[in-house]
């Protein structure tokens, strides 16, 4: 039965609703089966490739050091870090993406979002740690969004004219990327707060010390990144600082320093998320402030 059969009559029933669900996710799976196939032949594909590089997937790097050098692995450009561990140029993603399909680029432990205005970002990911550990193509999306349209968030006077940095506060944050991309990219002073699960905080500072700290790193390929881009982390223009702390949906605990000017979220709805919580902690790191401002 069609949506065209129903109109005019009454509304769909349980299980006619139930049915056109089913198949709009069996065309989802169809097509989630289809991107996979695709995946797997161009994988086959630059595994075919002769090379007398050492292509390791990111699962897979070893301690030992190999010479590290920019390789062009079709229309991917990446390179190979001292340790093996790749880093994609994602400005190259980006020129050849044919569909959406955030999964194309999991299995580079590194990925270069290339120089912003407080410099250069780049950010690990690590698969090995789910959803939470992968970049996202919303997060990239969202945290330009933000920074293009700083003037609605960021008008940096008071009422009596005195200076304010607004502090920004990212939920779900992940790996930081959407975090601190608006840190690098804000022209005008702003602190960036990325908080998630306590599982993913490791990930979340390391990625605040490849970008923001002037300090040494312990991990090789970190450490060479930071002396390789050294004229870009420590980038005097930058205007944006971020932390990095545990916040749990729903656990008023972790809300220490709320309210917030700014609360934010990328690809973070979703089924096994617990949106209810969500809702709430919206509400209790922001909303409150609106309303007592009324």
């Amino acid at each position: 039965m069609t949506d065209a059969e129903h109109d005019g009559d009454e509304p769909l029933g349980m299980a006619d609703a139930m049915m056109i669900r089913g198949e709009q996710l069996r065309m989802l799976r169809l097509m989630a089966e289809r991107d996979e196939v695709e995946r797997e032949a161009e994988a086959s594909a630059s595994a075919g490739v002769g090379s007398h590089h050492d292509v390791r997937s990111v699962n897979d790097c070893s301690s030992e050091t190999s010479n590290a050098g920019s390789i062009i692995e079709g229309t991917d450009e990446y390179e190979i870090l001292p340790t093996g561990c790749k880093m994609l140029n994602y400005d190259s993603f980006l020129r050849h993406q044919r569909y959406y399909d955030d999964l194309k680029h999991v299995d580079y432990q590194y990925i270069d979002y290339g120089k912003l205005h407080g410099g250069r970002l780049i950010i690990e990911q690590r698969k090995s740690l789910g959803k939470g550990g992968i970049c996202w193509d919303a997060a990239f999306i969202l945290a330009e969004h933000m920074i293009a349209n700083e003037m609605d968030w960021n008008s940096n006077v008071g009422e009596n004219n005195e200076v304010l940095v607004p502090r920004l506060l990212e939920l779900g944050a992940g790996t930081g990327l959407a975090g601190y991309l608006i840190a690098k990219g804000c022209v005008r002073d702003a602190h960036v707060i990325t908080t998630d699960l306590p599982e993913l905080l490791p990930l979340m500072k390391n990625n605040l010390d490849l970008n923001f700290a002037s300090i040494g790193c312990v991990c090789e390929d970190r450490r060479y990144l930071k002396e390789k881009f050294v004229d870009d982390a420590t980038n005097i223009s930058r205007r944006g600082t971020a932390e990095a702390k545990v916040l749990r949906w729903g656990e008023q605990t972790d809300y220490d320093g709320a309210p917030y000017d700014v609360v934010f979220a990328a690809d973070v709805v979703a089924s096994l998320y617990d949106p209810v919580r969500l809702a709430h902690t919206f509400y209790d790191l922001f909303m409150k402030r609106v309303l007592a401002m009324s």
